[in-house]
């Protein structure tokens, strides 16, 4: 399976049958995550893996009772980790003895990332944050698809209880839960919108052809 058929054939599933995932396709999953690019190579993502029944009973239970959250065989618990975003000049040296930026970032880039972190806020981080593991969730979500597993993105839930259930410390926050298993339904492809509706030729309302 290619990447396009991947993201053809990529639903949201809600319902799963009850066999087991097997460990090697759970790690797959995450080193699929693991890989993901990120602003800066921050990799603020950190996976909690839930395998315990009642452990998912209370997740549904904090995503207003989404039943197929407490029935998935592993529920991955998306987070971020803003601290993450203070480790900036450490990234940027890795960057540079990879050979992705030139030696001359330490003098211009990591002076100008860490002045700016002093007054960052968290809603910024929240933001850079979200977009970088939802890249991450993504990577996981097509590498389901390919070894013949689905998923179902859920953001609604009630973030104070979910962090308490998996004791999630305060500068970790909850971006996505993330039901895993063997689909027990096959949904039709959901209504999408022409490229007409969504794509402009370099400026914004001019028509793209």
């Amino acid at each position: 399976m290619d990447v396009r058929e991947a993201i053809k054939r990529r639903r949201s599933i809600r319902k799963f049958k009850p066999d087991p995932i097997p460990e090697e396709k759970i790690r797959l999953l995450l080193e699929s995550a693991r890989l993901a690019p990120s602003g800066t190579n921050t990799q603020p993502w950190r996976f909690i893996v839930v395998k315990d029944d009642n452990t998912k009973r209370g997740l549904q239970r904090a995503a207003h009772n989404q039943r197929h959250i407490g029935r998935a065989p592993v529920i991955i618990a998306c987070c971020a980790d803003l601290k993450a975003f203070k480790e900036f000049p450490e990234r940027v040296d890795e960057l540079i003895e990879s050979g992705a930026l030139p030696e001359r970032s330490r003098e211009v880039f990591i002076p100008y990332l860490s002045k700016g972190m002093d007054t960052v806020t968290k809603d910024a981080l929240m933001v850079a944050a979200a977009a970088n593991v939802a890249i991450a969730v993504e990577h996981i979500v097509l590498q389901a698809v390919e070894i013949g597993l689905g998923t179902c993105w859920v953001r609604w839930y009630e973030d104070n209880k979910v962090k308490e259930i998996l004791g999630i410390p305060e500068h970790v926050e909850v971006m996505a839960l993330l039901p895993v298993g063997v689909p027990d339904e096959d949904p039709s492809q959901r209504p999408r919108q022409k490229l007409d509706k969504i794509v402009y030729s370099e400026t914004y309302g001019e028509k793209y052809t």
